[in-house]
């Protein structure tokens, strides 16, 4: 069985579906320690053929350690922001009536921290992906302990996988041995970012809602086509 984790993030990006259909479970890691500025409260659009920053506000806490799910959001005055930014954006994009509306909806839910709202709109594009693969929360499992390729393990051994699937952004940490060691093929997300009309100059790593809204249906085919699965050169297992 292919394991695969990942913080919940705001908007995701294309790598991170594409990383969610190629494994048979992926796990939330709600537990680490929430990284400002990061992935997980913001993502970028496409405006007028340049780059857009959303993020999301969140309350300052001087808790050294805070995990991503006790971040709690500032106010609500920035949902009026992103969605007008991204109906300026998109307003006039081929699928734009498609998915907006659920989108809206989604944002505009009450959520009481960052790690709630991040599932929730995960959980509204996977549906319009059509991804299946079973979701698990790091929660669940008090024995995952530790950080890097020792957390890796135990998110393994804790739903019995012999497989991790990691991306190239891992690949600072990621210690391949000592996984093989321990009877866990380690296996690398080989992703190529796909090229889509987007109506200017293409620019890649946007939120997924880029792709959607510019080609709709077809997203989940494109996502599919854009990763492989690498085994470790290193690994021991057959």
């Amino acid at each position: 069985m292919i394991l695969s984790g990942h913080q919940p993030v705001y908007l995701p990006s294309i790598l991170l579906f594409s990383k969610m259909i190629m494994s048979d479970l992926f796990m939330y890691v709600g537990h680490v320690q929430f990284s400002n500025k990061s992935w997980q409260q913001r993502n970028r659009i496409a405006l007028n053929g340049k780059e857009l920053l959303l993020t999301v506000p969140v309350r300052k806490n001087n808790n050294f350690g805070q995990r991503i799910d006790e971040v709690e959001i500032l106010n609500n005055f920035w949902k009026r922001k992103h969605l007008g930014s991204i109906r300026q954006a998109y307003g006039k994009a081929p699928f734009f009536k498609m998915y907006f509306g659920e989108l809206e909806e989604r944002i505009n839910r009450e959520y009481a921290t960052l790690g709630e709202l991040n599932r929730s709109i995960t959980a509204l594009i996977r549906g319009w992906l059509s991804i299946v693969t079973p979701i698990v929360e790091s929660y669940d499992y008090p024995n995952i302990v530790g950080a890097k390729t020792e957390m890796l393990i135990q998110m393994c051994k804790a739903v019995g996988a012999d497989k991790y699937l990691s991306n190239e952004g891992a690949r600072s940490y990621v210690d391949e041995a000592a996984m093989s060691e321990v009877g866990i093929q380690h296996c690398w997300q080989n992703f190529q970012h796909p090229s889509y009309h987007q109506g200017h100059q293409f620019i890649p790593n946007l939120s997924v809602i880029d792709l959607l809204f510019n080609i709709g249906p077809e997203s989940r085919l494109v996502i599919k086509n854009a990763g492989t699965i690498l085994i470790s050169s290193n690994s021991n297992n057959p």
